[in-house]
C-alpha cells in the first residue's frame, strides 16, 4: 500500500510540472508576446497617421474652413479686413493671382500669400462637336482642362481667398451661375466677382462718368505694356481708394506702392476733377470755398505770396503752377479765339506735367431758347474743348440778354439737353440777380442738380443782400456739395447765417 501511494503522488507532481506558464492568469507566453507586438503596431500606425495629418495641415496653412459668414456680393475690402489680410480699407493692399485654372496653378495659388484668385471659365469642348455644358477652368485657346468649376470651387472654398471668375464664353454663364447658386446654399462666405469683356475698348473718355460714380469700383489691370508709376499715381490721386484695385505686375506694383505711401507728396490732381475733393472744405460745403477774381499781376502776386498792370494768361498760369498753395483755376472766356488760345496753353502745361489744379472754363454761350447772335454756340464750345484740351470742368452760362425774366424752364431745359452727353463735370453758372426772377425756373434748376453742379455768382456788389435769396436757399437745401458760391464774402456770410 505504501508503494502504490508513492506512485500516485509522483504522478500528480509530474502533471503539475507539465502545465504551461500563464500571464495574468489568461495568456500563455506565446499569446502575450503576440498581443504586445499587435499593440505596438497599432500605436505606431496611429503615430504615423497623426503626424501625417499634422504635416499636411501645417504645409497648407491657407486651407481653413473657419470663416465667418460673408455675403457673396459683399465688398472685397471689407472681407479682406474681416479675415485679417489687410489692416486698412484701401485697394492698394489687395493682391491678385492670375489664371489659377488647372489644378497645378490652382494649388500654387492656394498655397501662396495672394488674397484674390482670378480664374477663367469656359465650357468643355467649346465650339466643337464635343461641346458640353460642363464649366471648366480654361483660357482660350484651351477648351479642355483637368479642373472643372465645381472642383475649383470645392478647393477654393477651403481657403480664405477672394474669388474673381472671368467668363470666356456666354455658354459658360448659365451652368456656372447654377453651380454658384447651389454652392451658396451652404455658404460661399466671400465676395465673388463675375467678369466678362462685353464692350470693345478703350472707350476713353466716354467711360469716365461711370468710373466716377459711387455705384462702381474700378480694377486697373495691366496689358502688354507697363504703365508708368506717374500714371498710376495720377489715377490713384483722382480716385476713391476704397473703390479702386490695382491688378499690376511686378516690379511696377512695388514701385507704385512705395511712391503712393510717401507722406505729403504733391497730389497729381486731374484738372477736370471735383473741387470739393480738391479743397475739401468744412462739411463738404461749397459755401466754404473762397473765390478771388484776378485782373492784374500785382493782385495775383498778392494772393500767391501774401505780399495793376496787364497780366498775360501764360504768366498767370506760370505763377499759379509754381505756387505751393492749393489753387483752383477759373477762366472766364469772351471769344472763340480766346477759347482756343487758352485751351492750347492749358494743354501745354498739362503735357509738361505741371497742371494738377482743378480748372474750369466759363463762357456765356448761345443755344436753342437762348440763342443770341455773336455769342459762341454751345456746340462750338464743346467741340473746341474736346479737340484741344478736354480735361476741364465745363462752366457754361446764359447770355445776359435772355435773363430779363430769370431762368425760365425752357432756358434751363435747353442748357441741360446741350450738356447731357458731355463726359466732363459741368457746373451751370447762375446770376443772383436773375434768380430773383426765376420762381418758375427754380424747380428746373433743382432738378438739374442730379446731373450738374450749380455755381451762384454776384457779379456786382451794389445789389442787396437778399437778392435771389429765396431761390438760392431752395437750391441750397437740395445739396450743399453740388452748389458753389462765386461772390464777395459779405454775401456768403449772409447765406451762412440763413442756413443755420
Amino acid at each position: 500500500m505504501e508503494e502504490k501511494d508513492e506512485k500516485n503522488f509522483n504522478s500528480e507532481e509530474n502533471g503539475k510540472r507539465k502545465e504551461p506558464k500563464t500571464f495574468l492568469g489568461i495568456f500563455t507566453r506565446e499569446k502575450f508576446i503576440m498581443l504586445c507586438v499587435g499593440i505596438g503596431l497599432i500605436a505606431l500606425l496611429l503615430i504615423i497617421t497623426l503626424t501625417s495629418v499634422f504635416v499636411i495641415t501645417k504645409s497648407d496653412a491657407s486651407f481653413d474652413m473657419d470663416i465667418e459668414p460673408f455675403p457673396s456680393d459683399g465688398d472685397m475690402l471689407d472681407f479682406l479686413i474681416q479675415i485679417g489680410e489687410i489692416q486698412e480699407k484701401d485697394g492698394l493692399y489687395a493682391t491678385w493671382y492670375h489664371a489659377a485654372n488647372n489644378k497645378s496653378e490652382m494649388n500654387k495659388a492656394l498655397n501662396s500669400d495672394v488674397m484674390i484668385l482670378e480664374a477663367d471659365i469656359n465650357v468643355q469642348g467649346y465650339n466643337t462637336a464635343n461641346e458640353t455644358n460642363i464649366p471648366i477652368m480654361a483660357h482660350p485657346p484651351d477648351i479642355y482642362s483637368d479642373n472643372t468649376l465645381e472642383e475649383w470651387m470645392d478647393a477654393v472654398l477651403k481657403s480664405k481667398k477672394g474669388i474673381k471668375l472671368d467668363f470666356k464664353s456666354i455658354s459658360a454663364m448659365e451652368p456656372s451661375l447654377d453651380l454658384l447658386r447651389v454652392k451658396n446654399q451652404t455658404g460661399i462666405n466671400r465676395p465673388v466677382w463675375i467678369n466678362a469683356d462685353i464692350l470693345p475698348g478703350p472707350n476713353v473718355p466716354n467711360f469716365w462718368p461711370v468710373i466716377n460714380s459711387s455705384e462702381f469700383s474700378l480694377t486697373l489691370w495691366q496689358g502688354k505694356e507697363n504703365p508708368t508709376v506717374n500714371d498710376l499715381l495720377f489715377i490713384r490721386d483722382n480716385s476713391n481708394p476704397l473703390r479702386i484695385y490695382y491688378d499690376i505686375y511686378e516690379p511696377v506694383l512695388s514701385q507704385f506702392k512705395e511712391a503712393a505711401k510717401v507722406r505729403n507728396r504733391p497730389r497729381r490732381f486731374y484738372p477736370g476733377g471735383d473741387i470739393i475733393d480738391y479743397f475739401r472744405p468744412v462739411n463738404s460745403d461749397g459755401l466754404n470755398i473762397q473765390w478771388d477774381t484776378v485782373t492784374n499781376k500785382d493782385y495775383l502776386l498778392y494772393l500767391l505770396e501774401g505780399s495793376q498792370p496787364e497780366l498775360p494768361l501764360q504768366d498767370c498760369l506760370e505763377l499759379i503752377l509754381a505756387s505751393k498753395k492749393s489753387w483752383g483755376i477759373y477762366l472766364r472766356i469772351k471769344s472763340h479765339s480766346q477759347l482756343s488760345l487758352t485751351l492750347e496753353l492749358l494743354r501745354q502745361a498739362y503735357d509738361r506735367d505741371l497742371l494738377h489744379h482743378p480748372t474750369w472754363i466759363n463762357m456765356d454761350i448761345a443755344h436753342g431758347a437762348f440763342y443770341i447772335q455773336d455769342y459762341v454756340t454751345g456746340e462750338e464750345f464743346l467741340r473746341t474743348i474736346d479737340q484741344i484740351f478736354p480735361y476741364v470742368t465745363l462752366a457754361p452760362g446764359w447770355p445776359k440778354e435772355v435773363l430779363d425774366e430769370g431762368y425760365k424752364p425752357k432756358l434751363v431745359e435747353d442748357m441741360v439737353q446741350l450738356f447731357q452727353g458731355a463726359w466732363q463735370d459741368v457746373s451751370l453758372q447762375l446770376q443772383a440777380e436773375a434768380l430773383d426772377r426765376s420762381v418758375t425756373g427754380c424747380r428746373s434748376l433743382i432738378h438739374a442738380q442730379s446731373r450738374f453742379s450749380l455755381t451762384l455768382e454776384h457779379r456786382t456788389e451794389d445789389t442787396g443782400l437778399n437778392t435771389g435769396t429765396a431761390s438760392l436757399m431752395a437750391i441750397r437745401a437740395v445739396s450743399r456739395q453740388r452748389n458753389f458760391y462765386n461772390m464777395p464774402n459779405i454775401y456768403k456770410e449772409h447765406i451762412a447765417n440763413l442756413s443755420v
